[in-house]
């Protein structure tokens, strides 16, 4: 049944991920964006967790304000001016710019390890969205090490 009250969370999850027997996520092979990655906050340190996920088309931010309420931003990648990354010992952050200067996605306290992933994954899809790069391939895997190939600073 197609209720109106859905939420937009429960949509954008519905539309992206396919929930097989197992419980376990996996990605629908029609979807128009597929995602790349998808890091969360660290739970004890932020009592509500916001999330940041990359597609191949965007960048979404659910930003958790508490129980049952948040606020989603979502910057197309052709839309992307400069992408910062920081990162200490343990935590980081990454703050991606808008070129129409809307919204910013201001994300702190994320896993260091996924803070450099997602800044080479964001520069990568801004740089084939401005230039017209087609970098999708069938495989998922490959696309995202291509992604990350072309954002990586050297």
């Amino acid at each position: 049944m197609n209720y109106l009250a859905l939420s937009d969370s429960w949509r954008l999850d519905r539309a992206t991920r396919l929930k097989n027997g197992t419980g376990k996520a996996e990605i629908t092979p029609n979807s128009q964006s597929r995602i790349l990655a998808r890091s969360r906050q660290i739970f004890p340190l932020r009592l509500f967790p916001d999330e940041i996920i990359v597609e191949e088309l965007r960048i979404v931010w659910f930003k958790r304000f508490g129980p049952w309420s948040y606020e989603i931003v979502s910057i197309m990648a052709t839309d992307i001016a400069c992408v910062n990354a920081a990162s200490g010992p343990f935590f980081g952050h990454i703050h991606v710019q808008s070129l129409t200067g809307g919204p910013q996605i201001c994300v702190e306290l994320l896993p260091r390890k996924d803070v450099y992933k997602i800044r080479s994954l964001v520069e990568g899809i801004a740089m084939s969205a401005r230039e017209g790069l087609n970098v999708e391939k069938a495989n998922i895997e490959m696309e995202r090490r291509n992604l990350m190939q072309a954002g990586q600073i050297n």
